[in-house]
């Protein structure tokens, strides 16, 4: 058996370990071999994601740029909060359920993500996850930190406002495209 701490915590308690039965330092071994294993289980998962990223975005390299604009668009406001402790986010994909209320999107809608205080941070678009019905945003590019954000100036520029409730559909007619290829200018996120 592995050396043992001097004391451990469970449930707001402090036990000496030199109290414990032979049972409960057998479970405590136990309890360690399985964080050990949680631990390495996360790594793998980090280096998966890390793949899997990095293959999704030479597939979108791959695909023809006209192909990126959905059907509808939508500015959707990532709580301040989450951005500063969030960004830039790891996952290849985000669910939708994290940022607020969205349940009124549909698979394949396009939805630019606004910070407020920095400006537009990416861009992706919505769809469903496989085994569940959960939709999730698959990010098609994000800026490498909040400072890279195109701004609100930024978006006049381009004939846009910056949104003024959680989600909100631009109107179809809008300089989206535009957006989208100043939004691709900046410092990207590389996983």
């Amino acid at each position: 058996m592995s050396e043992l701490p001097k004391s451990i915590v469970l449930n707001g308690y402090r036990y000496p370990t030199w109290t414990l039965s032979v049972r409960a330092r057998e479970q405590l071994a136990n309890l360690h071999r399985v964080d050990a294993y949680i631990e390495e289980l996360n790594d793998r998962l980090s280096f998966y994601t890390s793949a899997r990223d990095l293959c999704q975005r030479h597939l979108l390299d791959a695909l023809p740029k006209s192909s990126l604009p959905a059907q509808r668009s939508y500015w959707q406001t990532a709580p301040l909060e989450w951005a500063r402790a969030e960004w830039p986010p790891r996952s290849s994909s985000l669910r939708l359920r994290l940022l607020g209320d969205a349940i009124h999107y549909r698979e394949g809608d396009q939805v630019l993500i606004y910070v407020k205080g920095h400006g537009v941070v990416g861009w992706g678009q919505v769809e469903t996850e496989a085994l569940s019905t959960m939709r999730c945003l698959v990010w098609r590019f994000r800026v490498a930190t909040l400072k890279d954000a195109l701004s609100a100036k930024a978006l006049r520029g381009l004939g846009l406002r910056h949104p003024n409730r959680a989600s909100q559909l631009l109107p179809t007619p809008s300089g989206v495209p535009a957006l989208l290829t100043a939004l691709e200018k900046r410092p990207a996120f590389t996983p």
